[in-house]
């Protein structure tokens, strides 16, 4: 009898993306910017290698004889896709898959796209023949019971598609914008495509995918798109239709309409109401449907989202599945995506495949930020790098990098505020390039779209410019106090009355009532919901603004200035109390209430766990509950966690017992 075969530990997983010293030290870095956590806590020097630079494993007294750094590597490396399949890991590929292959799978037909108002149809007709080429080179993800006992691997790392043998590095197509091409390079889209690959297997680890579906629904057609070619400098339709994409088959179509209708709401709550025709339109939707039709992979993030939206209506197995099947089929479909680079017939293809995938990262981050064992930020890298590069560069934008860049302030704002842990921007230099919105070009962009009214409300920030910067200031000096710890003091007390006094004015700003809860206001953003027999009217630029403005104040005078919230100016004389009011109406309302702008509450959450966290009376907790499972119930996944947060801190105050401050930065919350 043979010895029995000694296993090979397993290999310590290296952060790619780490500081200097942590690469020298060969430990894994939590890539925190501009200082890791390593060399903060052990007082070391932080800096971070530049991209292909090489870092040496060696002692710090031969860094300090030999100061001279290694040459670096202009080779481009190659990106490996690997896609997560299950239980079983990772699937070997067997054979890998040519160029010529990747560049065949997907064809791309040319046509005008029409640009107006009215509901546009864009047909994908994706033919048998076209889908089976693709599959003998796709594995598709399979349980351990559909594999003879020979054929499982045992390698769970090892299915790759190179991106440099899909065209990643192949010449550019000819573009209109000479400065774009110098603006962006294929390390951009390396990085991007980077954390696409890495959020998707991520998701697809903490959903727990095991793929059981029957052969019939694993197909999950790539797409092949007989459509208009999208180009940088393009319009984005506005009112794009459902039918918009013609997908194949009845499930395909419910998960579409299931985003279309319901999760593309939640990431726009207030609508951009549009003048001409008189209703509501949502750009980010918009732009999103628009790449869609163009590009696969960001069409099965959409159907991934639709079938986990109709997964949280229906709770059916068989929605949980397609998640995660769409997801791997995302992936799957990156890499002939990027093979496009090649075909002359595509005009701007490098930024065209940046701003795809860019909307792909932003669609998925916002999905599951608010999955506290979700790590978001190291998928962010890409977004903040290239958002940094299109801000510090004179060359005018995209339109939809400008809408991209206002996704990703919105995200930043809210996980710097509602977060422990804050969000990627970490310095004030990268907040002051980022959050400036002074643009006259950008803001005529967000105007044209609706995202910017001309009272200069941003609807997609729920306040105005001025209190965005007010807010980016006050994630300055909590930015500040994550980096002291418990050696932070308030010591800048003509800054924090600033920002008090910037609030108050901020809150004193009417659009259409001061009241925003009457029986006569109309206008923009104007909601009327019946409760207890009786219309009342909401105006929800002048209630979310006043949120904001109210929670701002309070922030700063509980967590800046440490004032206790039971403090009476907190409590009893206007602000807590006032705050809560703003939704006072909910409590009348036996469920969702029946409204035009359905998911306007979803808009002030954050504002909400401020009055949530300083509460202290039940009638007012009855408000919040009633506030949050609202929320929760209309689709948002950060609700039902941030009332747990909530009610967690209600119990220990009525047990007289102190707030965990570790058990809070488990709860990596954004309330988006």
């Amino acid at each position: 009898m043979s010895a029995p075969k000694e296993t090979s530990p397993t290999r310590r997983d290296y952060s790619r993306g780490g500081c200097r010293e942590c690469k020298r030290r060969k430990i894994k870095c939590d890539e925190t910017k501009p200082f890791c956590a390593h060399c903060t806590r052990l007082k070391k020097e932080c800096t971070y290698p530049k991209v292909g630079e090489k870092v040496l494993r060696v002692s710090r007294r031969y860094l300090d004889e030999n100061p001279t750094p290694p040459p670096m590597d202009s080779t481009p490396k190659d990106l490996n896709i690997k896609v997560y399949l299950g239980t079983e890991g990772f699937k070997k590929k067997k054979k890998p898959r040519r160029a010529s292959d990747l560049s065949s799978s997907i064809k791309i037909e040319e046509s005008p796209l029409p640009v107006s108002a009215s509901p546009i149809n864009t047909i994908i007709n994706d033919t048998p023949s076209s889908f089976e080429s693709f599959a003998r080179d796709t594995p598709i993800p399979m349980t351990a019971n559909s594999f003879p006992s020979d054929d499982i691997p045992t390698n769970a790392f090892a299915n790759t598609t190179s991106l440099s043998d899909a065209g990643l590095y192949a010449n550019d197509s000819p573009t209109s914008s000479i400065a774009w091409d110098n603006l962006y390079s294929h390390e951009d889209l390396n990085l991007l495509a980077s954390d696409l690959n890495t959020i998707v297997n991520d998701i697809m680890f903490q959903s727990n995918f095991k793929n059981t579906l029957d052969s019939d629904f694993t197909r999950l057609e790539p797409l092949k798109m007989v459509g208009s070619s999208i180009n940088p400098g393009d319009e984005i339709p506005k009112h794009i239709a459902v039918d918009f994409i013609k997908v194949n088959t009845g499930h395909e179509r419910i998960y579409l309409e299931d985003f279309y209708h319901s999760f593309a709401n939640q990431l726009l709550p207030f609508g951009a109401y549009d003048p001409a025709q008189k209703i509501y339109a949502n750009p980010i939707r918009d732009v999103l449907m628009k790449y869609a039709s163009q590009e696969p992979f960001l069409l099965a993030a959409i159907l991934a989202q639709g079938a986990k939206t109709s997964y949280d209506k229906n709770h059916l197995q068989r929605d949980q599945e397609a998640y995660c099947s769409y997801l791997s089929t995302c992936l799957n479909l990156l890499g002939p995506a990027l093979s496009r680079n090649r075909d002359k017939s595509v005009k701007n293809d490098l930024t065209s495949n940046i701003e795809a995938i860019l909307l792909t990262v932003l669609l998925l981050t916002s999905a599951n930020a608010a999955n506290k064992q979700q790590g978001w930020r190291p998928h962010l890298k890409g977004a903040k790098d290239i958002i940094l590069k299109a801000t510090n560069s004179r060359i005018r934008q995209s339109k939809t990098l400008i809408i991209c860049k206002v996704w990703f302030i919105d995200f930043e704002m809210l996980a710097g505020l509602s977060s422990p842990l804050g969000g990627t921007l970490k310095t004030n230099e990268e907040l002051v390039s980022v959050v400036n919105i002074d643009d006259e070009y950008e803001q005529s962009v967000l105007r044209d779209y609706g995202l910017l009214r001309g009272n200069g409300f941003n609807i997609m920030f729920g306040y105005n410019h001025i209190t965005t910067y007010l807010f980016r200031d006050l994630i300055k000096i909590f930015n500040l106090r994550r980096t002291c710890g418990d050696k932070f003091r308030a010591k800048d007390s003509l800054d924090y009355l600033r920002l008090l006094a910037g609030f108050y004015e901020q809150y004193n700003v009417v659009y259409l009532s001061q009241e925003c809860i009457s029986t006569t206001v109309t206008g923009d953003l104007c909601d009327v919901i019946f409760v207890q027999n009786e219309n009342i009217c909401i105006s929800w630029m002048d209630l979310s603004q006043q949120a904001y403005s109210l929670a701002g104040i309070i922030t700063i005078l509980t967590e800046i200035l440490g004032q206790p919230y039971y403090a009476v100016h907190i409590q009893d004389l206007c602000l807590n109390k006032q705050l809560i009011a703003l939704v006072s109406f909910l409590k009348d309302c036996p469920g969702i209430p029946e409204q035009g702008i359905k998911n306007s509450v979803m808009m002030i959450q954050w504002p909400m766990l401020v009055a949530g966290i300083n509460c202290m009376f039940e009638d007012e907790k009855y408000v919040l509950m009633k506030f949050f499972r609202i929320s929760a119930q209309l689709g948002s996944g950060s609700a039902e966690i941030a009332l747990k947060r909530i009610v967690r801190v209600w119990e220990k105050r009525d047990l007289g017992e102190d707030i965990d401050t570790e058990e809070e930065n488990d709860l990596d919350v954004v309330l988006y």
